[in-house]
């Protein structure tokens, strides 16, 4: 299926600027909480692209000094461009950042392991490419796309220093990220049973910097003992703060412990996730607590009370309004666009989807991952060798589907060309820019060895997806759903030789439909609102999904209520 939004592991666009995310993007770990790990393929690829005459730029909620430091000593400070490194919003940040270099969002590609982040993004800045890795852009290094032009003196990135140095950045600060809060629908719990989260919180105490706002840390056990006994004694009061909306459960994001006496009313702990930074939850959270007294442990990424008002958010109980899905053990099973999908619907999902294997993507959207026997890939001398699945992965799939409630597919890639027989017997589908990762490589010669490329017509990829869903319905409990998504075929009025291939095969889906009981087809043409498609139909915003999600919500309430006549 290609209707996802953000984040598409495929560029689409001529790429003029990157933007990194620093923690656990650019390097690994966080800036704030110690010392991190240089990644030195990320630190290769911005010079790399910079020949190329593509400039990097950072969008990181960081201490501009601290950043400076360190990419200073991997020797790549110099390569980025107007870096917007403070604790503003990144939406507002990377417009504003497009904008001073007069370049156009579709030419931009930002990436931000976060994907709510890539939202916000994505929200602020249509048009904007958005990936949750850098080994996305590493692995399509061959596409025209990135191929730039050759800049080895470094003049286009000499260039853009200038424009950048003559942009006020300030202009970017004074925006509101409101708009985009509102439409989010956040919800807050406050839940008081803390022990049960107790791992939970004492992580957040210890690891927390920008939004600690006490900074009382839990380091032994002897501290431990002391937050259980304050927990159980009189005048004090504890909560763990969840957070989710329209889109995401964002599960738990904060802690706090008040003490109440005659003499005084004041925090113990005030606690965040800089995951949920500029939400203005912390200031909902301290208003909903009356405001006691805090001795604020400096340094903090923002007051306590930075706004005016927080009226974007409400308190509920999860047990009443958290989406019905939740309920469901859902396995999902397609491209990348079913990680979306499941960040919007389920806290109980297994994602079988695009996987990384030493930088390089291997699909699970292949017929043979749930056509195969487990033992006979297990057996292969091959299968570790390429980018394609295992054993163990096929043995996982197995079990998710007999627990599932339903199983969501997303099969149209399984109708691409690139299969593949190695000498072991096994077919195989590959990822189009892996294979040519590996034709390109010094495994070029040892791969045309051990494998034969096959020839599939249209009719037999037909049959490989009408065996898998065969299967999957035979693993699947009988009270489970299996739901298999047709493909969008809106926005093709420039491509009508695809729009032809993806009515033949919404057609195709629809029959397999009438012949098994528990498989249902879901129309994303029907569900999901014209408005939230992008370019050609390919991608959709991520309230598409929220609308896919409700789609998959009305079948399963359906499936539970329906009992079958059996007199």
């Amino acid at each position: 299926m290609h209707v996802g939004h953000s984040p598409d592991p495929v560029i689409r666009n001529a790429v003029k600027l990157v933007v990194w995310d620093l923690d656990e993007t650019f390097w690994k770990g966080t800036l704030s909480e110690g010392a991190v790990t240089p990644l030195a393929a990320n630190v290769e690829l911005v010079k790399r692209l910079a020949e190329r005459g593509i400039v990097s730029s950072i969008c990181s909620k960081n201490d501009r000094g601290s950043v400076a430091d360190a990419l200073q000593k991997l020797g790549v400070w110099d390569y980025f461009v107007l870096p917007s490194i403070s604790f503003q919003p990144k939406g507002h940040s990377i417009a504003a950042l497009v904008d001073a270099l007069q370049l156009r969002p579709a030419n931009v590609v930002f990436i931000d392991d976060n994907p709510a982040v890539l939202a916000e993004a994505a929200f602020h800045c249509p048009g904007l490419m958005c990936l949750e890795s850098p080994s996305r852009v590493a692995a399509q290094l061959g596409s025209e796309h990135l191929r730039g032009s050759a800049d080895p003196e470094l003049t286009r990135l000499a260039q853009y220093k200038l424009l950048g140095s003559r942009y006020d950045q300030k202009q970017a600060s004074a925006l509101s990220n409101e708009d985009f809060l509102r439409q989010s629908e956040l919800r807050v719990e406050i839940d008081y049973a803390v022990e049960p989260h107790l791992d939970r919180v004492i992580e957040l105490v210890n690891r927390s910097n920008q939004l600690n706002y006490t900074k009382v840390r839990i380091e032994t056990d002897a501290d431990r003992q002391t937050l259980l006994a304050d927990l159980k004694s009189f005048g004090f009061n504890a909560g763990v703060v969840r957070l989710w909306d329209r889109y995401a459960d964002y599960g738990i994001v904060g802690f706090f412990l008040t003490l109440a006496t005659l003499h005084e009313y004041r925090l113990v702990h005030f606690v965040f996730s800089c995951r949920i930074m500029n939400m203005g939850v912390e200031q909902y959270v301290y208003d909903y607590l009356k405001r006691p007294s805090v001795a604020v442990a400096e340094p903090v990424a923002n007051p306590i009370v930075s706004l005016p008002s927080v009226d974007w958010i409400r308190t509920g109980s999860r047990a009443e309004v958290v989406h019905r899905l939740k309920r469901s053990k859902l396995v999902l099973i397609g491209g990348c666009d079913m990680l979306q999908l499941s960040t919007y619907c389920s806290m109980q999902s297994v994602e079988f989807t695009n996987r990384d294997v030493r930088g390089l993507i291997k699909r699970l959207d292949d017929p043979f991952f749930i056509l195969d026997d487990p033992e006979r890939v297990r057996q292969s001398e091959l299968r570790p060798l390429i980018p394609a699945f295992q054993a163990d992965e096929m043995i996982e799939l197995h079990a998710a589907v007999r627990e599932a409630d339903a199983v969501v597919a997303s099969f149209y890639q399984m109708m691409a060309f690139n299969y593949f027989r190695g000498r072991d017997g096994l077919m195989v589908r590959f990822d189009e820019d892996a294979l040519r990762a590996m034709l390109a490589s010094e495994q070029a010669i040892w791969f045309v060895r051990h494998f034969s490329f096959v020839e599939l017509s249209q009719d037999e990829r037909h049959a490989l997806v009408g065996r898998s869903l065969v299967r999957l319905s035979s693993m699947a409990k009988p009270s489970s759903r299996i739901i298999i998504l047709l493909e969008n075929v809106r926005k093709l009025e420039n491509n009508p030789g695809e729009r032809h291939l993806r009515d033949l095969y919404n057609e195709f889906v629809k029959r397999q439909c009438k012949r098994l009981d528990n498989l249902t087809y879901l129309d994303v043409n029907a569900v999901i609102s014209l408005d939230w498609l992008w370019d050609d139909g390919f991608h959709m915003h991520r309230q598409g999904y929220y609308e896919l999600a409700q789609a998959v919500t009305e079948i399963i309430e359906v499936s539970r209520s329906y009992v079958p006549d059996l007199s």
